[in-house]
């Protein structure tokens, strides 16, 4: 099930930030239950909360780190060294590092987003400039992720089926 919708949020003084329970209840034991590795996101300024087992995938097949570009390592040591796996406590809350906050300057008001494989954190504010600069290229945007997301489709089908087209 993708993650999605937008939360209007707090971080409390103790860096809790309480999931959602349509966010709690949509994971599963599949999906490494609701423990979460929270790491730097794509974007500057926000961070990204992924369900334990899609993490632990997305990185399972890795190439050792002897085989990378210095490029690649680099990134690999800065992705790796700036996550943490975050267990919830009884209420669904989970304890932010206080050194990531910091470094990507998340406040206390954020507004957590699904992005399919993911939940972004954003400070409010940040977002809804985003949101606002967006909203009305949303037509085009769409279009043009429509066209990129089946032209990788295809490719990916390609693949498997050994380089021949479907």
């Amino acid at each position: 099930m993708p993650l999605v919708g937008t939360y209007e949020l707090n971080i409390d003084g103790k860096n809790r930030l309480a999931v959602p329970f349509a966010v709690r209840r949509g994971l599963s034991d599949r999906d490494g239950g609701h423990s979460m590795y929270v790491a730097p996101g794509r974007r500057p300024g926000t961070l990204s909360l992924v369900p334990r087992l899609w993490f632990e995938k997305s990185h399972e097949d890795d190439p050792d780190g002897d085989v990378l570009s210095e490029e690649a390592y680099e990134w690999r040591q800065f992705e790796l060294s700036n996550s943490a796996l975050l267990d919830p406590d009884s209420q669904g809350r989970l304890t932010m590092p206080d050194k990531l906050l910091t470094r990507a300057a998340i406040g206390r008001e954020v507004s957590v987003i699904g992005v399919g494989d993911r939940l972004e954190i954003w400070n409010r504010s940040d977002y809804e400039a985003f949101m606002d600069s967006k909203w009305p290229q949303y037509p085009q945007m769409r279009s043009a992720a429509s066209d990129e997301i089946n032209q990788l489709k295809e490719k990916a089908a390609a693949q498997r089926n050994g380089g021949k087209a479907e």
